[in-house]
C-alpha cells in the first residue's frame, strides 16, 4: 500500500512539474515605454502575462533633415536654405553670406566699365580716369593770379592813357604804318590781359564743379562763392577799358569792323557792366544763388520766395542799367539767343494749351495707372531710367550699342565718331560725378574743353544720352568757335541736341533691344511723360517768371493775387498753382517753380518747351518712317553748321526736314498722333 501511495505521490509531483513549464509572451507596454526622439533616448518596456517584464534602452535617432527650399547667394544678396526633419518636423534655416562682386582686373570697353564676372551679375564699376585732363581741370587760382591780372590791366590802361586822343583826321585805321605798329604792341598787352581774365573765368567754372562734387565741403563752398564774385569784378574791370580805347588814337583799330551804332551799343553795355551799382547787384545775386543751393528745405516755407523776390528785383535793376525795360527782355535777347520775344511766347502758350495739354493729361494718366508688371519686368525698366549707368551693365551696354549707330556722314572733312568721343569723355577725366542733384555739359573757356557732370539721381541711361547730345555739339562746333568767337547757338537748339537724343534712344530700345514688352511699355511711357512734362513745366515756369518780372497776372487766382495791384512773395505758390491749373497740370507740377531753376537759370526754361516740342516730331518720324530717317534728321541739327552756321532756328529746322515750333501744324500733328496712339 505504501508503495502505491509513493508511486502516486511521484506521479503527482511529476504532474506538478509538467504544469509549471510556462512560455513568456511579452508585449510592449505603451504606458510604460518612452518613445525614442531625434535628440532623446527612448525606453521600450515589454511585459508578459505572468508579470515578467523586459526593458530595452533605445538610442536617440538624430534628425533626418531634408531641404525644402534653397536660395543661392548672389553678389550682393545672401543665400539661404530651409530644412525640415522627416522624423520630428523640426524646421531649420541657414544663411549664406553674399558672394561679393568679382570684378575684372582691367577696364573693358565700351566706356571703361569693369564688369563682375560672377554668373548672372549685371553689376559693373567705373574704371579710373587716365587723368589726361587732370592738370587742366584742377582749380589752382591764387592771389598771385589776381596780382598778375591787376598788373597787366594797369599796363594796358597806362599804354592807352598815354596815347594821343582820337583825331579822325590823323588816326584812321591802316594795316601798316607807325600807328599800326604801336597798336600791335598795345593789342598784344590787351590779348594777354584777355587770356588772364579768361583763365580766371575758367577757374570760377572749376571751383563750381569742385563744389558740386562735394557740397558738404565748406572750404569748397567758400572758394566757389568767392570766385563767382571775382568773376563779376574782373569782367567789370576788363570792360572799363572800352571807353579809354574809344577816346584814344587806337579807336579805329580796337573797334575795327563795327558800325558807329554797334560801337555805341557796346560802350553803353561796357559802362553798365563796369558800373559799381551793377557789380554790387550782380554780387548780391551770386550770394543768393549760393544761399538757395544751401537751403535745407526749399520745397516749402517763405525763405526761398523771399530770396527769389530780391533776386528778381536785382535782375530788373541790372537790366535797366543795360537799357532794357525788364530782365525778361534782356535775357531773351542777350543771354539765350532766341529768335522770338517773351511777348510772342503767348502764341506758343495757346498752342500748347490747345493741342499738347490734352496729350500730357492722357499720357500722365496712363503712367499713373500702369499695373500688372512682374519684378523682372520692373527691374528691366529700372535698368534704363533709374539705376546708375556707371554701375549697371545692361543699361551701360544698351547706351553704348546705341551710340555706336550714330555717325556724321555729311562732311568728309569731319570724322567725329560718337562712340570714340563717348569713350574719351568717360575715360579722359573731363567727366565728373558728385553731390549736386543735376546734370550739365559746359566748356571750360580758357582751354576749349567740354566737360560733363552727372549728380546723384541724374546718372541713368536717359540722362547720360541727354547730356551726351550737348557734349557732341560742343565737340562738333569746336573748330567754328576757335575761328569765330562771335559764333553762338540758341539755347533752344542746344536742348534739341539733348532731348532729341533721348527720343531717338527710346526708339532704338523699341526696335533693337530684347526686353519684355511690358518693360518697354513702361520705359516708353516714362520717357514720353518726361518730355511732355518738360513742355508743360517750361511753359508754366516762363509764365510764372513773366508774371513776377513784369508784376502783372491775369490768369486763375488773379483776383486774389492782384487784389492789391502787386504780387508779393507769399503769393508765389498760389500764382504758380493758378498757372498750372490753366494748363491742366496743377497736380502734376505742384510747386515745380521751387526747384531752383528760377535762380540758377532765370528765364531759361521756356527753351526746354520749345526744344521738346520740336523734337517730339522725331519720335513720330521714327515710328512712322523708321529709325534711320529720324536719325538723319536729328544729325542735321549738328551738321547744319557745315552749310551755314548763321542759320536761324527756323532755317535749321527746315534744313533738318522738321516743322518749326512756331507752326501750328506741328501742334496739330502731334495732338493727332499721340491721342490716336
Amino acid at each position: 500500500m505504501k508503495k502505491i501511495i509513493a508511486i502516486m505521490l511521484v506521479c503527482v509531483i511529476l504532474m506538478s512539474a509538467a504544469s509549471c513549464a510556462h512560455t513568456h509572451k511579452f508585449e510592449i507596454s505603451e504606458a510604460e515605454s518612452v518613445p525614442v526622439g531625434c535628440l532623446t533616448d527612448g525606453l521600450e518596456v515589454k511585459v508578459c502575462s505572468c508579470g515578467e517584464r523586459q526593458e530595452t534602452k533605445l538610442e536617440a535617432t538624430g534628425h533626418d533633415m531634408v531641404i525644402t527650399m534653397e536660395v543661392k547667394p548672389a553678389c550682393t544678396r545672401p543665400g539661404s536654405t530651409d530644412y525640415k526633419c522627416n522624423n520630428c518636423g523640426k524646421v531649420e534655416y541657414s544663411n549664406v553670406d553674399p558672394l561679393g562682386h568679382s570684378y575684372e582686373e582691367k577696364p573693358s570697353e565700351p566706356s571703361r566699365v569693369i564688369r563682375c564676372t560672377n554668373e548672372g551679375c549685371l553689376s559693373c564699376v567705373w574704371g579710373e580716369s587716365n587723368n589726361k585732363h587732370k592738370e587742366a581741370l584742377t582749380f589752382n587760382f591764387t592771389k598771385d593770379d589776381e596780382a598778375a591780372i591787376d598788373a597787366k590791366y594797369n599796363e594796358v590802361l597806362a599804354a592807352v592813357e598815354a596815347a594821343p586822343e582820337y583825331d579822325p583826321k590823323l588816326h584812321g585805321y591802316a594795316e601798316e604804318g607807325a600807328l599800326a605798329e604801336e597798336y600791335k604792341t598795345v593789342d598784344t598787352l590787351q590779348t594777354e590781359l584777355y587770356e588772364l581774365v579768361l583763365n580766371a573765368i575758367s577757374q570760377r567754372q572749376l571751383a563750381e564743379v569742385a563744389y558740386y562734387c562735394d557740397m558738404k565741403n565748406t572750404e569748397l563752398e567758400e572758394t566757389y562763392s568767392y570766385m563767382k564774385d571775382y568773376h563779376t569784378a574782373v569782367v567789370a574791370k576788363f570792360y572799363t577799358l572800352s571807353r579809354p580805347f574809344y577816346d584814344s588814337c587806337y579807336r579805329d583799330f580796337y573797334y575795327y569792323g563795327l558800325t558807329e551804332e554797334e560801337i555805341n551799343a557796346f560802350l553803353f553795355d561796357s559802362d553798365a557792366i563796369s558800373n559799381p551799382e551793377y557789380t554790387a547787384l550782380k554780387e548780391r545775386n551770386n550770394a543768393i544763388e549760393v544761399e538757395v543751393l544751401a537751403l535745407s528745405n526749399p520745397t516749402s516755407g517763405t525763405e526761398l520766395p523771399m530770396l527769389y523776390a530780391e533776386f528778381v528785383e536785382n535782375n530788373n535793376k541790372m537790366a535797366a542799367l543795360m537799357g532794357y525795360d525788364n530782365y525778361l527782355e534782356y535775357a531773351y535777347e542777350n543771354v539765350y539767343g532766341r529768335d522770338y520775344t517773351y511777348e510772342e511766347v503767348a502764341q506758343l502758350s495757346d498752342y500748347v494749351k490747345t493741342y499738347l495739354s490734352p496729350v500730357f493729361a492722357a499720357v500722365y494718366e496712363k503712367w499713373s495707372n500702369l499695373t500688372g508688371f512682374t519684378e523682372d519686368e520692373l527691374t528691366r525698366y529700372y535698368n534704363q531710367v533709374s539705376y546708375p549707368f556707371f554701375e549697371n551693365l545692361e543699361g551701360n551696354t544698351t547706351v553704348n550699342d546705341y551710340i555706336d549707330l550714330l555717325s556724321f556722314t555729311s562732311n568728309p572733312d569731319k570724322t567725329f565718331s560718337f562712340s570714340d568721343e563717348f569713350n574719351s569723355l568717360m575715360g579722359d577725366g573731363n567727366m565728373f560725378r558728385g553731390d549736386y542733384e543735376g546734370a550739365f555739359v559746359t566748356s571750360i573757356y580758357a582751354i576749349d574743353l567740354p566737360i560733363a557732370y552727372f549728380g546723384k539721381g541724374y546718372d541713368n541711361c536717359f540722362t547720360i544720352v541727354h547730356e551726351f547730345g550737348h557734349y557732341m555739339n560742343e565737340i562738333y562746333t569746336l573748330d567754328i568757335l576757335e575761328e569765330d568767337d562771335e559764333f553762338s547757338q540758341s539755347y533752344d537748339l542746344l536742348e534739341m541736341h539733348s532731348q532729341g537724343n533721348e527720343l531717338l534712344y527710346l526708339c532704338y530700345l523699341r526696335e533693337n533691344v530684347d526686353m519684355p514688352e511690358m518693360s518697354l511699355n513702361i520705359v516708353e511711357t516714362h520717357a514720353l511723360v518726361n518730355i511732355l512734362y518738360a513742355i508743360i513745366a517750361g511753359m508754366t515756369v516762363d509764365a510764372f517768371e513773366q508774371a513776377i518780372y513784369l508784376g502783372t497776372y491775369d490768369g486763375t487766382n488773379a483776383d486774389t493775387i492782384m487784389a492789391d495791384g502787386k504780387i508779393s512773395y507769399d503769393e508765389y505758390d498760389l500764382l504758380y498753382a493758378g498757372i498750372c491749373a490753366d494748363y491742366g497740370a496743377e497736380k502734376a507740377l505742384k510747386g515745380y517753380w521751387r526747384g531752383g531753376m528760377t535762380v540758377q537759370s532765370p528765364c531759361y526754361y521756356v527753351s526746354y518747351s520749345v526744344s521738346a516740342i520740336s523734337v517730339l516730331q522725331l519720335y513720330e518720324v521714327a515710328n512712322t518712317d523708321g529709325f534711320d530717317v529720324a536719325k538723319d534728321a536729328y544729325l542735321k541739327l549738328f551738321t547744319y553748321v557745315d552749310e551755314d552756321y548763321e542759320m536761324t532756328m527756323k532755317e535749321i529746322l527746315d534744313y533738318a526736314g522738321m516743322l518749326s515750333f512756331e507752326d501750328e501744324e506741328l501742334y496739330k500733328n502731334l495732338n493727332k498722333y499721340f491721342l490716336k496712339k
